[in-house]
């Protein structure tokens, strides 16, 4: 449950969550992506979708790739599609957009 104060009579959810200061290792760099497997996340943002399919022929096409994509329902929610996208990709792209 997130943490909850009664301002004024009105309950008011702060939705902050846990933090997290451990320092994290970074995944290892590909030292080649031709066959490479690529997980391509949209999150939904504005022209997401038409950024990350021109990447997608551009890995595909120029350096032998193998990309998959995913979409999120909201770019304001977390990607349900980590764990699959972990057990199936070599690396991902993250989306972007506007």
């Amino acid at each position: 449950m997130e943490p909850r104060h009664t301002i004024g009579g009105i309950d008011v959810y702060l939705p902050t969550g846990a933090v997290d200061t451990q320092s994290k290792t970074l995944a290892p760099r590909l030292t080649n992506i031709r066959g490479a497997r690529i997980g391509i996340l949209d999150n939904c943002k504005e022209f997401a979708d038409v950024v990350l399919r021109g990447v997608a022929q551009v890995l595909e096409r120029d350096h032998g790739a193998r990309v998959k994509f995913w979409q999120k329902s909201y770019l304001g929610v977390p990607s349900p599609y980590a764990q699959e996208m972990a057990a199936e990709c070599d690396a991902v792209i993250n989306g972007v957009g506007h």
